[in-house]
């Protein structure tokens, strides 16, 4: 319990990066001329139904991203992880998300 107001406080850093960049990426669109939320990430959101990929691409691409992901958060716990929590989170969060859709999209 005594590390409590820490947790609380790396969520609420947390939760304020997440919606600051998801602010930014809207305004972003928007001054581009562009909709806030375009077709593609209604795709990326809620699937495609009308695409197939064979099983074994898939365990391959699969595996391909896990093992990204995996190096990809060890180098960044490294290298951020003195940096604080909300920080070392929202990095990883930005770099997993582009690897699994690289790979898996």
């Amino acid at each position: 319990m005594e590390h409590s107001g820490y947790y609380v406080w790396e969520g609420i850093t947390f939760l304020s990066i997440l919606s600051m960049a998801t602010g930014m990426l809207v305004l972003r669109r928007k001054a581009g001329g562009r909709p806030a939320f375009s077709d593609q990430d209604r795709k990326l959101f809620f699937g495609n139904a009308g695409v197939r990929v064979s099983r074994p691409r898939l365990y391959m691409h699969f595996g391909i991203a896990v093992f990204l992901c995996y190096s990809a958060g060890f180098l960044e716990y490294l290298l951020l992880g003195s940096f604080g929590a909300s920080i070392l989170a929202a990095a990883q969060l930005v770099t997993l998300l582009a690897i699994v859709k690289k790979w898996l999209c």
